[in-house]
């Protein structure tokens, strides 16, 4: 995926030399933003609470306050007393210049009939409660459509039902007209509509799908607009049978007003003649669209269709699209719809995608480029990387594994393009790795580990960003996770596994053959491995998980500093994932942070500096269910962060010191990240480490940070 340029670099230039010198209360990545969803799936974009600034409506009805520079603080919720089963839209329908809810669905708590419901605005980001008008006896309405389809001045709502199409003329004060049949329509049940003028004779015309008629569904139909209220002979259309979306809007820079249809990652385009007609389809290959918006993204005048799973398709000047460029969202809900809005308002147009988990925010560069971070193209990258200067330029490098072997990318010292292309080390069936000096000449060996055989290769760095292969140690049974310390205290690293296996360095890259840690290992095995000095007496211990029912725990193993291990018991309550040991309170014991299998929360357990433990918080997630991936200070304030990788967003949670934390904030990351690490890749001060998540997606996704 190719797509930095140098309007990301001019951006990344601009934005580092800009930054304000003082240490922020947060930190700023060159980063897609993730906010939390409320109650609902879809989003919408319009000024609340009248300050002039565009705000995020999500779900049934939270308001994301736009804070004017892209990013959006919590606002109010406002219980409508509906259920919006097929979405909602923002107008200002009692024309006192507060922006309104228009929603369709049912009534909470009641059976059918569905309809329309109206939330007026009370201007300060909070909603009255819902006024609602029945659809006749309909149920399965569509989505709403506000216009004036009466030339009145006054704006109306049409929604289509399992009858067919209704219109709720709008009487000027926020309020209705009692839903009138206005088109019959045979099983038009939850049918998807928009509005425009095709015939460009001043009067708003409708497109209504009609994807639940019957099993295969019967196409689309046109409703030219008479003006007053009631529509033409509808003209119908077969293709796509199902169509699950709908955009409505010029399909070229010098045409008329066409349509853009979504069915099984197809966009179906009819383009309009000027005079009520159409030609098509044309197709155009947009890969899990859902839903889409169409508008010009580059400002090149030409419209462009943008999906709600990220994908754009720019228009070319003949009418056609281009091959789609994807951009990673929050989806681990399933997208719902995407929004285009200059949040900022500086001419750009931003992309905002809703799911049932999160919004998405895309900020514009201009000219098509977004700021979701720096895209390293891994061929077969599989998710798990390491950092350190390996050709010793002092700059920062990462080493990858890939479907191969590892990838060795060589860091640059800019920001907007951190890593260049290495030397490779072909390895079958490559699985993690981590550095560390084997041999102890300084210089940052690898050791990475390979499934079938299981076994782990030493590779000792030759200080130019290469490696030799120094031999490997067998693992039998073992796989899973590894890490380096000197469990003997003879001054050479060793390696552990939650394989249970333990083996001695040599001193030399070689090992021991590997022995038990312990003789009794719980039911399952192993899931994961963490190091450290735990009861500070300058002895590496271990703690494990067991991520198998029905023990779900943890285990600490102080070592014995005779070869061996002895478990503590400290009860943490089941249920845990990956472990990471650090000092997040800076009284020089190691802390503990883990997640919950189930529980989607992040736990922290301070350190008592001899082997044990006692829960001081639980970190609560909203986007999805969480597992610890890194503690790292981001805002340079001194003070260990939590970070929390999900499906494909990254959850921030500042330190306040004391291992307090505050609520989480979230940014993109790649679409399928298997891992995180941190370094300065850009010559920035300590504390502000820039975070680089290797992808599963072949590649490496490089967040980078603008603290100053």
């Amino acid at each position: 995926m190719t797509k930095r340029n140098a309007i990301l670099a001019f951006y990344l230039l601009m934005s580092l030399a800009s930054a304000s010198a003082a240490t922020p209360p947060g930190p700023r990545f060159f980063a897609r933003r993730d906010y939390v969803a409320i109650d609902g799936n879809a989003v919408a974009v319009a000024d609340t609470n009248g300050d002039g600034i565009p705000d995020l409506i999500n779900g049934n009805i939270g308001v994301l306050f736009g804070n004017g520079d892209g990013t959006f603080r919590t606002g109010p919720s406002t219980w409508s007393g509906m259920l919006a089963t097929a979405g909602f839209v923002p107008a200002d329908v009692n024309r006192d210049g507060k922006a309104d809810i228009v929603l369709s669905g049912g009534l909470r708590g009641t059976g059918p009939p569905q309809g329309i419901g109206v939330c007026l605005g009370n201007g300060d980001g909070t909603f009255q409660f819902v006024i609602f008008y029945p659809a006749g006896n309909d149920n399965y309405i569509g989505n709403p459509v506000v216009g004036d389809f009466n030339n009145d001045g006054i704006p109306d709502v049409a929604a289509a039902g399992s009858s067919g199409v209704w219109l709720f003329t709008g009487k000027g004060d926020g309020t209705f007209n009692p839903g009138v049949l206005v088109v019959p329509l045979d099983g038009g049940s939850g049918g998807i509509s928009a509005a425009i003028d095709f015939n460009g004779d001043g009067n708003l015309d409708l497109v209504v799908g009609l994807p639940f008629t019957g099993v295969s569904g019967s196409g689309f139909v046109v409703l030219l607009g008479n003006g007053d209220g009631t529509f033409q002979s509808p003209q119908a259309f077969a293709k796509p049978q199902k169509p699950l979306s709908i955009a409505v809007g010029k399909l070229s820079k010098a045409g008329y007003p066409g349509i853009a249809l979504v069915f099984d990652s197809y966009v179906y385009l009819y383009y309009g003649n000027g005079a009520g007609g159409f030609s098509g389809p044309k197709y155009v290959s947009l890969p899990g669209a859902g839903t889409i918006a169409l508008g010009d993204v580059n400002g090149d005048g030409i419209p462009d269709l943008v999906s709600a799973g990220g994908d754009i398709a720019y228009g070319k000047p003949d009418g056609t699209f281009t091959t789609p460029l994807p951009y990673p969202i929050e989806g681990a809900g399933g997208s719902s719809n995407v929004v285009l809005a200059d949040l900022r308002k500086n001419g750009l147009t931003d992309i905002v995608t809703g799911s049932h988990t999160a919004v998405s925010v895309l900020l514009s560069l201009g000219k098509g480029s977004y700021e979701d971070g720096v895209w390293t193209k891994v061929p077969g990258g599989e998710g798990c990387g390491a950092t350190a200067d390996y050709n010793g330029d002092g700059k920062p490098d990462l080493a990858v594994n890939t479907a191969t072997g590892v990838a060795i990318l060589l860091g640059t010292g800019n920001a907007s393009s951190p890593f260049t292309t290495g030397a490779t080390i072909t390895l079958a069936n490559a699985a993690c790795l981590l550095t560390g000096d084997l041999n102890g000449d300084g210089i940052p060996d690898l050791l990475v580990a390979s499934n079938n055989p299981n076994a782990l290769y030493a590779y000792l760095g030759n200080g130019d960003g290469t490696f030799t292969l120094k031999g490997s140690t067998p693992t039998p049974g073992s796989g899973g996770y590894v890490v380096l310390a000197d469990f003997n205290h003879d001054g050479k690293l060793d390696f552990a596994t939650s394989g249970n296996l333990l083996a001695l360095g040599n001193g030399d890259g070689t090992f021991q053959p590997p022995v038990p840690i312990v003789s009794n290992p719980p039911s399952g095995g192993y899931s994961n491995i963490v190091a450290g000095d735990i009861n500070n007496d300058g002895w590496p211990d271990l703690v494990l998980t067991n991520g198998a029912v029905p023990s779900y725990n943890l285990f600490v193993l102080l070592n014995n500093q005779q070869g061996g291990f002895n478990q503590v018991p400290v009860n943490f309550g089941g249920e845990t994932s990956q472990a990471i040991l650090a000092d997040l309170n800076g009284d020089g014991n190691l802390d503990l942070v883990f997640g919950g299998i189930s529980g989607g929360g992040v736990y922290v357990y301070l350190g008592n500096g001899q082997g044990g433990f006692s829960k001081q918080a639980v970190l609560v997630d909203s986007v999805d269910f969480p597992g610890p991936d890194m503690v790292a200070d981001v805002n340079g304030d001194g003070i260990p962060d939590i970070e929390v990788l999900n499906a494909d967003t990254l959850a921030i949670y500042l330190g306040k010191g004391s291992a307090t934390y505050g609520a989480p904030f979230y940014i993109g990351t790649g679409w399928a990240p298997g891992s995180l690490v941190t370094a300065n890749l850009h010559g920035q001060r300590a504390g502000v480490p820039d975070i680089v998540a290797p992808d599963f997606n072949g590649g490496v996704m490089t967040l980078i940070n603008l603290t100053k």
